[in-house]
């Protein structure tokens, strides 16, 4: 699985589980809080609560490796370890960060690599997004992605911008043998129909609000209970 706050927002690790289906995090935060059976604290940094020694003594619990607090060993470590789940998995499934009406385009945005692993090593790509994610053109997610890693990250753009646009073709080599796209509303409608409600779908996860927010950054993200933390 790519990272994305609607799988949390839906519980689908749960869901899959009862259904006999062992659904692995393929982002290194959500990788590391999966580990500890926790739910991330942070939209953009979903391990931003533990410390150098959590992780050391969580990777040597969980992984059976020797302890070490050397980072540079811990990201190999957790590299190694994904990337034998990548290869070994039937499925990938991801969240999309802007969706294309006109072209049928899926944009992924990330730092890591595991979004376009996880949707193009295995043979089958389901994309999962909220109905709010879609614009009507490429024209339109220009500004939108500026705005959004500049606010997410401070880059002026990500390692990883992902556009997906379809299965690959009979003369390609790589790339999924089927994309399928869910898209969600729960609940997205009524709050559209809410004028006041209306506003909060054009938040576009970039978590600069929590960055910000004096309460969210002495509480922490666990401590408000739900899936989309601070303000």
């Amino acid at each position: 699985r790519g990272r994305w706050m609607v799988s949390e927002e839906i519980e689908l690790n749960h869901a899959m589980a009862d259904a006999g289906m062992e659904a692995l995090e393929s982002d290194m935060g959500e990788y590391t809080v999966q580990l500890d059976g926790e739910n991330p604290s942070h939209i953009i940094m979903p391990a931003i609560h533990l410390n150098v020694g959590q992780v050391a003594s969580l990777f040597h619990d969980k992984l059976e490796v020797d302890y070490t607090e050397d980072v540079d060993r811990l990201i190999q470590i957790g590299r190694e370890t994904l990337r034998r789940n990548f290869f070994e998995a039937d499925i990938g499934v991801s969240g999309v960060n802007f969706a294309v009406a006109e072209t049928g385009t899926l944009l992924l945005v990330e730092n890591e690599g595991n979004g376009r692993m996880s949707t193009t090593v295995p043979p089958v790509h389901i994309a999962v997004t909220g109905i709010e994610k879609v614009v009507e053109n490429l024209r339109d997610v220009i500004p939108l992605l500026s705005l959004l890693t500049r606010s997410a990250t401070g880059q002026a753009i990500t390692t990883y911008v992902n556009m997906i646009s379809g299965p690959r073709k009979a003369d390609e080599l790589d790339g999924p043998q089927e994309v399928h796209l869910v898209l969600l509303d729960n609940g997205r409608s009524q709050a559209f129909a809410d004028g006041e409600l209306r506003q909060t779908l054009n938040c576009i996860r970039c978590g600069a609000c929590m960055n910000h927010c004096p309460v969210y950054t002495r509480i922490g993200g666990h401590a408000y209970g739900t899936v989309y933390p601070g303000p």
